[in-house]
């Protein structure tokens, strides 16, 4: 195969693979099976961003990683599985006799793609007049996706876990595994509330987190 063609393969490659780890750990953050990964990442969900309330309060971005070890805003509930996940796959590109650039070309990629999506993008699809709502290329994209987003935040089954729509602006792989959901519903209120009781430990860490911020000012 032609190198430029072998380059093109890894990067498209290392693209797929970013949504499809960044599907699978969407999914395992609203488990609740890894109660110190999920409690982190549901506090964007049910107190940053709860379902009950307006998905765009505001032009700025409500993080949800005050006081605790994060980078760029992104918390340790991405960023402890990734790191082991790429570790992972960069041994398994160097097992498999990747050249150092195609290794360097996919871990780039993977790295630069789930920055882009699940930093960047989900972040926008939080705020209002983001600059793609009204761009004649991205617009009506961008709208169907952050659609899809703020159902993934509204749409709560009895069981008060998310289980739609852990894309952020592809959603192939929601396709693929039956998780997609392209319109609203009415909302379930007792869904909410069981939410509310399986993550209830959330609201105690959270405002002693914020007690801690108030004191220290």
């Amino acid at each position: 195969m032609p190198a430029p063609l072998r380059t093109l393969e890894f990067f498209a490659g290392a693209c797929l693979t970013a949504e499809f780890v960044g599907y699978w750990l969407h999914i395992l953050l609203h488990s609740d099976k890894i109660k110190f990964l999920s409690r982190s990442h549901m506090i964007h969900h049910l107190i940053s961003y709860p379902p009950d309330k307006p998905m765009r309060p505001s032009e700025e971005y409500m993080l949800s990683t005050q006081g605790r070890a994060s980078l760029l805003g992104i918390g340790m509930e991405w960023l402890f599985p990734i790191a082991v996940i790429m570790s992972a796959l960069e041994f398994g590109l160097r097992a498999a006799g990747a050249s150092g650039i195609h290794q360097a070309v996919f871990v780039v990629t993977a790295l630069g793609w789930g920055t882009a999506m699940f930093w960047y993008m989900h972040d926008a699809m939080h705020l209002k007049r983001f600059w793609m709502e009204k761009n004649s290329l991205l617009g009506r994209w961008f709208l169907r996706a952050r659609k899809r987003h703020d159902i993934h935040h509204m749409r709560i089954a009895d069981s008060g876990l998310m289980n739609r729509n852990f894309g952020i602006c592809f959603f192939f792989f929601d396709r693929v595994f039956g998780t997609l959901q392209a319109e609203h519903e009415t909302f379930n209120r007792p869904g909410y509330e069981g939410a509310k009781r399986r993550f209830s430990y959330l609201y105690e860490i959270y405002n002693a987190r914020v007690g801690r911020q108030k004191a220290a000012y």
